[in-house]
């Protein structure tokens, strides 16, 4: 896994959660070729794709939110090989609460935009220095207590902790965090 990009100078930062944005070269028109499927059958893929109710929703609220969001998005334009301005003429209603207000203010100001450049600036407003700090607290003071906590879930969670703010990090190396 690659180091994100520090955003205000353009380098990489070391040990900062990764979200890959990277270029689609996304096409203007909708297109229908599914795995090189016939034209009928690939109509048939987009209607299915547009009536999809399981596509996930962004409220900006939760503290994995826009991440499970973002990777959510990729899998299904990947899956359905969705070209960008379908997943984008989505957004007003993947978007809640807090999230959706932000996002209207954003696609007014700066019209139609790609699924690249929403993802930026999803990480731009929501996986900031904020974000990390709380991240951080939560993982250091969570301490496995035996008579209140499951510990396969305990660990899971802590083992997602530190995957998000230490996506280098060897999976060795979380384990012995988490068991220290």
């Amino acid at each position: 896994m690659s180091t994100p990009l520090n955003q205000n100078e353009g380098t990489r930062v070391p040990n900062q959660p990764v979200l890959e944005v990277e270029d689609s070269n996304s096409k203007n028109e909708f297109s229908t070729s599914f795995h090189n499927l016939e034209p009928s059958m690939g109509q048939a893929v987009l209607k299915e794709v547009l009536k999809l109710k399981e596509w996930p929703h962004f409220s900006g609220e939760g503290a994995y939110d826009h991440i499970e969001f973002i990777s959510g998005i990729d899998m299904i334009k990947e899956d359905f090989e969705l070209p960008d301005r379908l997943v984008t003429a989505r957004s007003n209603t993947l978007f809640t609460k807090s999230a959706h207000i932000w996002y209207i203010k954003l696609r007014q100001a700066h019209g139609h935009q790609s699924w690249t450049w929403w993802k930026t600036q999803i990480i731009k407003k929501w996986a900031n220095d904020g974000w990390r700090f709380k991240f951080e607290i939560a993982l250091e003071s969570s301490k496995f207590n035996s008579d209140k906590d499951k510990s396969l879930p305990w660990f899971c969670q802590q083992k997602y902790r530190l995957t998000v703010l230490y996506p280098d990090m060897s999976e060795f190396i979380i384990h012995r965090k988490i068991l220290r």
